[in-house]
């Protein structure tokens, strides 16, 4: 085996770890959304549903306060919100 080849399987194999590497984070983010989708609640306001979350201390405990996100958006902006404050 020559060293062109030797460094062709290294970038082969450099690239298959990356790619698994990708695969398991959108694997977590993919079990991370499930479990934050039943966190969010539906408020309907002059014909609009807007998605809520009741908002928690840092214990975990619920503070009694909801957190809307009005918007086209709004569901998407509630789980980015659980998942980048690990409420999941």
């Amino acid at each position: 085996m020559n060293h062109d080849q030797r460094i062709e399987m290294q970038f082969e194999a450099r690239d298959l770890r990356r790619l698994k590497a990708e695969d398991r984070y959108l694997s977590r983010l993919e079990m991370r959304e499930a479990a934050a989708e039943p966190l969010v609640g539906e408020l309907c306001r002059d014909g609009l549903i807007i998605p809520y979350i009741n908002v928690r201390n840092a214990k975990g405990v619920p503070t009694g306060k909801t957190r809307e996100f009005p918007g086209p958006t709004g569901f998407g902006q509630a789980i980015s919100f659980l998942i980048r404050n690990n409420y999941v």
